[in-house]
């Protein structure tokens, strides 16, 4: 079956978040692309620069000239999505058909960005060496993972997300951003550091570290953070993520609050 690495473009465009607005907009002039990541080290992205946020970031430039750095943009940068190189092609077209702008980033064992994935590289893949039979269960397939996907994951009633090694979150669901107070996305590419409290931030590292090792991390009381810095008693239990190969790639949390009438206060009412 193909996985991303046979699939990627390798050589991931890349700018430093330290580059200044002047200077990404001859990097879009001088190169043929629609995005570039926006990195701080080799296995560390702050999110994806498009054409479109580009230009609202230089309107916001013009009018505060000694803001010029991209990184004190970071709110107008899409979030990036990443996939491990051994993923296989039904991983690879849950996470681009969910991804923001559709575009994923391949990485390595050690976490590394090792290349890119869009839409258009996967579609020759739908009709390719395939029989019409073989592509309606293709899709009938892939539509029933993805069914699942949104009504498990998306539509929980519970709060769930994903991080990465390096805590960033890859994946967050629905009741997660209404109960801190986020719109739905905001929170992917956001950190550990940015929903929980400041003296918990090591125990967060070490749980990641733990998970990554032992695959799970008991049932614990903490406090996460809302947006504009409420803290929130919550439990939680986390697990890891694996690939086909049952290597750790991720990392699953399930919480919810302690008082159990907030949580049902963030519920949407129709």
């Amino acid at each position: 079956m193909v996985i991303a690495k046979e699939i990627m473009h390798r050589g991931t465009p890349v700018l430093s978040f330290e580059t200044k607005v002047p200077e990404a907009l001859e990097y879009f002039r001088k190169h043929p692309t629609s995005f570039v990541a926006i990195s701080a080290d080799i296995d560390r992205y702050h999110g994806v620069l498009t054409e479109a946020g580009l230009m609202r970031i230089y309107l916001r430039y013009k009018s505060n000239p000694a803001k010029d750095s991209l990184i004190l943009y970071r709110d107008l940068l899409e979030p990036t999505q990443l996939i491990h190189e051994n993923e296989t092609f039904p991983d690879i077209v849950k996470k681009l058909v969910t991804a923001v702008g559709n575009r994923i980033f391949v990485i390595n064992d050690k976490g590394a960005v090792i290349g890119y994935i869009t839409a258009k590289d996967i579609l020759p893949f739908f009709t390719e060496g395939q029989s019409e039979k073989q592509f309606i269960e293709t899709t009938r397939s892939l539509q029933s993972d993805l069914y699942l996907f949104e009504s498990f994951f998306t539509k929980s009633p519970f709060m769930m997300h994903s991080v990465n090694h390096h805590g960033v979150i890859q994946m967050a669901n629905e009741m997660l951003h209404a109960v801190l107070g986020y719109e739905y996305g905001e929170l992917i590419g956001k950190t550990i550091f940015d929903i929980y409290p400041e003296e918990n931030h090591k125990k967060a590292e070490a749980g990641i570290k733990q998970i990554f090792d032992k695959g799970y991390h008991k049932v614990i009381q903490a406090q996460m953070i809302d947006k504009k810095g409420k803290r929130i008693d919550v439990e939680l239990v986390s697990r890891a993520l694996t690939d086909q190969d049952d290597k750790p790639i991720g990392t699953i949390t399930v919480s919810r609050p302690l008082d159990m009438n907030y949580l049902l206060g963030c519920l949407p009412h129709s």
